[in-house]
């Protein structure tokens, strides 16, 4: 099981990896050609919360108190790789730095023990669904001085489908599940996002369905996989 957590683990860090580098490359590998500016900083921040998946999916190899914690210090790194992000659309920094010192907080405390191994899964959960079901409402919330497109609009939700994923692995382990199963209950979430994000707004965004099909296919069968 070591070896798919690794895999999976690795497949987030790689992508995010490639779309904190180079966002357009990323556009243009799924077929989608010029992307807009505001899309393509978007896409970047989608990278940054990749990476946080990927560490969030190693950390619960660990007990559930350090992947909890460990969890919030990789929510608190993603906030500080996008505030390079946020700055073209001149988001205020106050409300980020204020966000990453209290996951920083949370964190150290539920490595302690002081504070529950839910809070972390609730806090990801939350924030997750929040911006995956109202990205246009979370661009308003964040005060951006530059307008974005409905492809970056698009990807804001995706991050927070991404945000929720990682909420969901840690709750099943928060629950009381095994690894595998909680590996196995994260990848089904995102074969289910990437399959939504095929039906629901390939077509809409002119974007070829076989780039999140692909995901959804390979999500599946690494959460089969971890249930044999």
């Amino acid at each position: 099981m070591s070896l798919l957590t690794n895999v999976g683990a690795g497949l987030f860090a790689a992508s995010g990896a490639m779309a904190w580098i180079s966002p357009a490359a990323t556009f243009d590998s799924y077929g989608l050609k010029n992307a807009d500016v505001s899309a393509l900083y978007n896409m970047r921040a989608l990278g940054a919360w990749q990476l946080c998946l990927a560490a969030v999916l190693v950390a619960g190899k660990e007990a559930v108190a350090t992947a909890a914690g460990l969890g919030l210090f990789s929510a608190a790194a993603a906030i500080l790789m996008n505030i390079a992000v946020w700055e073209y659309f001149s988001r205020p920094k106050g409300s980020q730095v204020g966000t990453m010192l209290v996951f920083l907080l949370l964190g150290r405390y539920s490595l302690m023990g002081s504070v529950s191994a839910w809070v972390s899964p609730c806090v990801y959960l939350l924030v997750g669904g929040l911006i995956h079901a109202t990205p246009v409402t979370t661009g308003k919330l964040y005060e951006l001085a530059k307008p974005m497109s409905d492809l970056a609009h698009s990807m804001l939700a995706l991050s927070g489908s991404t945000i929720l994923t990682a909420g969901v692995y840690l709750a099943s382990l928060a629950y009381g599940l095994a690894q595998p199963q909680s590996f196995a209950a994260a990848f089904l979430c995102n074969a289910f996002f990437s399959l939504k994000w095929a039906v629901t707004e390939a077509a809409g965004l002119n974007a070829p369905k076989a780039g999140p099909l692909a995901w959804a296919a390979i999500s599946a069968v690494l959460s089969a996989l971890a249930l044999k």
